[in-house]
């Protein structure tokens, strides 16, 4: 699967229409859903056991992968925590993720 690959640190916000990167790159919810799953919420598929845990978003040109690969002194931690962070954001705007773990 082609897929472009962002760090979740490069989010720069998430808000009702997506999410915008530090270097100005969109993912707009509403053109995720109905792409993968006969569903209007769901927006991506997740995966916290992968390595590094990763969202794959749907877009219309090409799947974006949020990994959340963070190094370092209680990292995994930091990138569980960011991984559910991420998800419930998701939840709290009315969309979903598939779950592959």
């Amino acid at each position: 699967m082609q897929y472009l690959v962002k760090k979740y640190s490069e989010i720069k916000t998430i808000d009702s229409k997506g999410i915008i990167f530090i270097d100005g790159s969109e993912i707009f919810f509403a053109d995720c859903t109905g792409k993968r799953y006969d569903s209007e919420t769901c927006v991506a598929e997740r995966n916290i056991e992968a390595t590094p845990a990763y969202f794959d978003f749907f877009t219309s040109d090409k799947t974006i992968r949020i990994i959340f690969g963070e190094k370092g002194a209680f990292s995994k931690s930091k990138n569980h925590k960011c991984f559910v962070e991420l998800q419930m954001q998701i939840n709290e705007l009315g969309y979903s993720s598939y779950d592959l773990s």
